[in-house]
């Protein structure tokens, strides 16, 4: 899944990963999130009825063929907060530790508020991590740019789009409940569409969001080939540095 979405994005990718990769080694702040994951894949090819062999007197019958598979898995995620950038991109390390397959080893990325993510291009990230980590940044929840109704708006354009809704449904003193409604596009040859709709716990008053579900509808085509794939991610934050007790 990408994770940079924006032709000035990747030009700035090796400025910011060259000076997140120059912090202090000691993290101001030590997050850790627990994370459940599954995903459901439905590719559909198209097959014209050609192909019989010598030992076949007929080839397949035209049509779809349908293929499904999925997985799950869960575990944690581990956040170190290194420090803010003069331009408020926060630079974090973050890692994965999953009871099955999904593990990543500690890997460097650049969240700023608009949740574009600049990250290491030669380590390994897997969807649940990214997605945490565009709530993270230092100002995700700018009063300033809220409208009547609590909402923003995030939009960037490129080869590949984003256009993004957030609407803050619930506040009590700072703990907040956001709902996020996000589409993806990649254009071109193998147009691809992704769908996300997710509901954010987040912290005001510390910055970081305590609960995230995200449900995710992704679309792409490629020749005769038709390829859809769900997945549903649950993070929770079991552990903050900056609080003395286990939350």
């Amino acid at each position: 899944m990408k994770f940079a979405c924006a032709a000035l994005v990747a030009a700035l990718l090796p400025i910011a990963v060259s000076a997140a990769t120059n912090t202090t080694t000691t993290p101001q702040r030590h997050l850790v999130y627990t994370f459940t994951y599954g995903v459901t894949t439905d590719r559909e090819t198209h097959v014209s009825g050609m192909g019989a062999t010598m030992s076949q007197s007929a080839g397949p019958a035209s049509g779809m063929v349908d293929n499904k598979a999925g997985s799950s898995d869960k575990g944690t995620i581990t956040v170190d907060i290194m420090q803010e950038q003069p331009d408020s991109g926060l630079v974090v390390v973050v890692s994965e530790q999953g009871q099955d397959t999904r593990n990543a080893e500690p890997a460097t990325c650049v969240v700023f508020s608009d949740t574009t993510l600049i990250c290491d291009p030669n380590k390994r990230f897997n969807s649940e991590e990214l997605t945490l980590l565009r709530f993270l940044g230092s100002h995700f929840v700018d009063p300033n740019n809220l409208d009547a109704k609590s909402h923003w708006h995030v939009q960037r354009d490129g080869p590949t789009s984003t256009s993004a809704d957030y609407t803050i449904s619930k506040n009590t003193n700072g703990a907040m409940t956001i709902d996020e409604q996000r589409i993806v596009k990649e254009n071109g040859a193998h147009p691809q569409t992704t769908n996300i709709n997710a509901t954010v716990g987040y912290d005001f008053n510390k910055s970081i969001p305590t609960t995230v579900t995200e449900y995710l509808i992704q679309r792409s085509e490629q020749a005769e080939q038709y390829n859809t794939i769900k997945s549903e991610t649950v993070l929770t934050l079991e552990s903050d540095s900056m609080t003395a007790a286990k939350i």
